[in-house]
């Protein structure tokens, strides 16, 4: 081989030479468009993440917090006044519960009228509703699903994130923040809903120990015979010793 290498002239010697620097050098060219995307989908991941899906909604709270429309403003200051003062003195199931019954039997009353009017008219009865059964139902569109789908994966993505630069002290003065304003107003929900709370760690409490009660009683009526089988085996050793 060397013999071949001395008898070929040096421009062949050359333009092997060049192509093999070529293919050498070729390697880590087209390994790095693999890295180059990974990087990219990393930062497109991350940033996908990080987009706060809350933006226009936290925008509509400042232009009602701040009155720059005093017309929404008002109403939402008045209806959420109703909301507590309504609460305060009636439960929502039970209101949710009186309104159902009333609109489900107001609305019988007036499909079942409406056809026995027909009836005495010697006409057919026929359902006030039936054109909207027919053609227009009342249904949820799949797209408008998935677009809540979305916003609610993005949501728990952006909190879950949020929890872990807190948490994993991205920013110190953003993470002391959250003890700070933790320390001053659970002190103070407690204070005011103390016997809720109360009632509430109570009941969790007693569910707690009875499924633990629960536990042992199971694991001693699967243990206990065995226990009393290897005491038996081991004395039956013994007297055969």
């Amino acid at each position: 081989m060397d013999a071949i290498n001395d008898m070929l002239p040096e421009t062949l010697k050359e333009a092997a030479n060049m192509s093999s620097t070529k293919e050498t050098s070729n390697e880590p060219e087209e390994r790095r468009p693999f890295v180059v995307n990974n990087e990219r989908k990393t930062e497109a991941s991350s940033k996908r993440i990080t987009k706060n899906p809350f933006k226009t909604f936290t925008y509509k709270v400042e232009k009602l917090v701040y009155w720059e429309n005093s017309t929404n403003s008002a109403a939402v200051l008045l209806a959420g006044l109703s909301f507590l003062i309504f609460t305060s003195y009636y439960s929502l199931f039970n209101t949710f519960c009186a309104l159902a019954v009333t609109l489900i039997g107001s609305n019988w009353i007036y499909v079942n009228g409406r056809k026995q009017l027909h009836s005495l008219l010697n006409q057919k009865p026929v359902n006030p509703y039936e054109t909207i059964l027919a053609e227009k139902p009342w249904h949820i569109e799949r797209e408008n699903v998935e677009k809540y789908l979305d916003f609610t994966i993005e949501a728990i993505n952006f909190s879950l994130l949020e929890i872990q630069r807190i948490v994993l002290v991205e920013d110190p003065l953003r993470t002391i923040k959250v003890p700070v304003v933790l320390g001053f107003t659970a002190p103070i929900g407690y204070q005011k809903n103390q016997k809720l709370v109360d009632e509430k760690l109570n009941h969790i409490n007693k569910i707690l120990h009875t499924q633990m009660d629960r536990g042992f009683k199971v694991a001693k009526q699967h243990t206990g015979g065995i226990y009393e089988k290897a005491r038996t085996y081991a004395g039956n050793l013994k007297k055969e010793e």
